[in-house]
């Protein structure tokens, strides 16, 4: 087998990139919380774009319910964690990149290490892990690291920066950390993506948030990956394109419905309030 060559490797990014843009990626560090239904995805994707250090996290493992959308997921990924096999996927595309890896997750404890050197945060935490995605999001506007987010909503994606120049992670959701988690689970989709356009053909009667369960669908979590890591690169090489919360965007690939704006007030701005009052109606809430 030849010689891994790096710049033979990702050349074909030429003419998207500058040479020297490229070398910029070659020396980045990309931290990725998450390696599930779309941080797997992430992570490969930001490899065959060139981005040479990375830092990782996961503590779960693969099993047979994660076929229908997770990257590494395959029989003989059963069992074993995620983490490690998407690290081991990335180095057999890139072998001469830097992972440094977090099995423990994410946590006060080693936030710091975690975020150091960081070029930029894609948060690709289980959605219902809410307290998680506020510490490090938090944790990046002190730092002044870009962070990205895309939810995959059947067809489509809701995706939202952080930047220190947004609003934060709290005036932005306006979540009561009092309420039961289905109530903060629904403001966060509800941020997430202010166009709805999912609702307009997934099933309500999949949804238990009590049971932190939806419904989720590969196209999606694809369409996410390429709006996301395209954000990644841009904070990365042009990040003064980077429009921070609260703007939005949210695109359907089935209605072929694309909506971004600006979400004044986030989750405060009434129309929000009432969409909160009807999606708790028709969740029973």
């Amino acid at each position: 087998m030849s010689d891994f060559d790096y710049d033979l490797a990702f050349s074909r990014n030429n003419g998207i990139t500058s040479t020297q843009e490229q070398e910029r990626l070659k020396h980045a560090t990309v931290a990725i919380a998450g390696m599930g239904g779309v941080g797997g995805d992430y992570l490969i994707t930001l490899a065959r774009a060139g981005i040479g250090n990375f830092k990782i996290s996961d503590f779960d493992e693969f099993e047979v319910g994660n076929f229908n959308r997770q990257y590494g997921a395959t029989i003989s990924s059963v069992g074993k964690p995620k983490m490690t096999v998407m690290r081991d996927l990335a180095l057999d595309i890139n072998p001469d990149s830097q992972i440094e890896t977090y099995p423990d997750g994410i946590n006060e404890s080693n936030i710091d290490a975690f975020l150091e050197g960081a070029d930029v945060f894609i948060d690709a935490v289980e959605f219902f892990e809410i307290q998680t995605h506020r510490m490090i999001i938090n944790a990046c506007r002190e730092r002044n690291i870009p962070a990205i987010f895309g939810v995959p909503l059947g067809f489509g994606v809701g995706m939202l920066v952080y930047t220190a120049n947004g609003m934060s992670f709290d005036d932005y959701f306006d979540i009561d950390y009092s309420a039961s988690l289905e109530h903060q689970v629904l403001k966060m989709s509800l941020g997430c993506a202010p166009a709805g356009f999912h609702l307009k053909y997934v099933d309500p009667d999949s949804v238990d948030l009590s049971q932190r369960k939806a419904p989720s669908i590969a196209s999606g979590c694809k369409l996410a990956t390429g709006m996301v890591i395209t954000q990644a690169i841009l904070a990365i090489l042009h990040p003064e394109e980077l429009k921070p919360i609260p703007h939005y965007t949210c695109y359907d690939a089935r209605l072929n419905k694309l909506k971004k704006g600006t979400l004044w007030m986030g989750n405060r701005n009434p129309v929000q309030k009432l969409k909160f009052g009807v999606a708790k109606r028709l969740l029973g809430l």
